[in-house]
């Protein structure tokens, strides 16, 4: 029975510290994302690499939408040419309000005018060509690797990590599972220190009861042998 039960303890402590490194792992992602990316509309960076999920199939075959594409943003617009696919930002006003958003398309056209470059681009399934862009409005340079039907989950996943609710559930839910471990293991461990203190302070009143008694026989036999000592001189 003794061992059954210490073998159920085991388990449970066993499922108690692989939950607290589980929590751990969690608040570990969601820090290394919540400090470490920037979502700036389908544009995500993460420690130094930049990718984009993509929204429409202006690209296909190369890429479709739902595809994670990588970018590189340390580029030098002198160094493009035709055929290179680029991210630029495009402005739209929706209801009054200016509205970026980014797109990826091929360059067709580099026209250098010296003091800038305007370059004409055009989506691979598109007939028609993209309004000018200029040098300054190119974000990034794609750099031939792209991830099939991976871009909605990486853009939700970090978009949900970086909202409230994904907040309360990364951070706050496992904090409080922490802290809720830490206080079962402090009661544990305050219950085993009273125990033992119980066990030690039972342990000294038995010694010290056992003390007194042969202090008091002690005593009673000396008070004795006096007595006898004193009736045998009278």
């Amino acid at each position: 029975m003794g061992e059954s039960i210490l073998i159920k303890n085991n388990k449970v402590k066993k499922i108690l510290n692989i939950t607290f490194y589980v929590v751990l792992f969690i608040v570990f992602v969601y820090a290394i994302f919540g400090l470490f990316s920037e979502k700036d509309e389908n544009s995500i960076s993460f420690l130094g690499i930049t990718s984009m999920s993509v929204q429409s199939n202006s690209m296909a075959p190369t890429f479709e939408k739902g595809d994670l594409i990588f970018v590189d943003t340390d580029f030098n617009p002198e160094d493009l040419n035709k055929g290179d696919v680029i991210t630029y930002r495009k402005t739209e006003i929706v209801e009054g309000r200016i509205v970026y958003y980014y797109n990826t398309h091929r360059i067709e056209e580099k026209i250098d005018y010296g003091t800038r470059i305007q370059f004409i681009t055009k989506g691979d399934n598109e007939d028609n060509n993209d309004p000018f862009i200029w040098e300054d409005d190119i974000y990034a340079v794609w750099t031939g690797k792209s991830i099939a039907n991976f871009g909605g989950f990486v853009d939700g996943f970090t978009g949900f990590l970086k909202s409230s609710l994904g907040f309360f559930l990364f951070i706050v839910v496992p904090c409080l599972a922490l802290l809720a471990y830490e206080i079962i293991k402090f009661m544990k461990v305050y219950a085993e220190y009273n125990v033992q203190k119980s066990k030690e302070d039972r342990v000294k009143m038995q010694e010290e009861a056992l003390a007194a008694a042969r202090a008091q026989l002690e005593a009673e036999a000396q008070l004795k042998a006096e007595k006898d000592n004193k009736d045998q001189q009278d």
